[in-house]
């Protein structure tokens, strides 16, 4: 039994030091490329604005080499209706990308994300509606900005 527990804990303290000395190369982000983020002026666009710059990271005093162009829509439908009381909806998210480089003003990629749809229940209040529609919206744009830097992040990996 006390060789049992010698054993157990010499292997314990192999397997710490073994994970505490090896060089993580997942929780390192290589920088890549300056990009700017331009969308247009509206509420949604400008929360997705704000959380492309947060995931982007860009360095400072480092000049950007690309211009991100995105643009947000949302499409809400009616689903799983019960002879058309308290129907669900559906709501799904699409941005529209391009990336131009910036001294050229090509486009190296252009496209469209669309999100996982989310549902949301109808309630009697519209106000409940219309915050609770807000709410799924904004949880969409974060859930864009994730893909699209994921995205953008292999298109730049293939370039270089």
């Amino acid at each position: 039994m006390f060789f049992i527990k010698i054993y157990v804990s010499i292997s314990f303290l192999i397997l710490l030091i073994g994970c505490g000395l090896s060089n993580n190369k997942l929780s390192e982000t290589k920088s890549f490329e300056n990009v700017i983020i331009e969308t247009p002026k509206n509420k949604f666009n400008l929360i997705l604005k704000k959380h492309l710059n947060r995931t982007f990271n860009n360095e400072t005093g480092k000049e950007p080499k690309y211009i991100l162009n995105s643009n947000i829509s949302f499409n809400s439908s009616d689903v799983l209706s019960v002879s058309s009381l308290n129907a669900l909806k559906t709501t799904k998210g699409t941005v529209q990308y391009s990336l131009v480089e910036l001294k050229s003003g090509e486009v190296v990629k252009s496209g469209s994300i669309v999100t996982f749809p989310a549902l949301s229940s109808s309630s009697v209040s519209l106000y409940t509606n219309d915050i609770s529609l807000e709410h799924i919206k904004e949880r969409l744009i974060l859930s864009s900005a994730n893909k699209l830097y994921m995205h953008i992040k292999l298109i730049m990996k293939k370039i270089n």
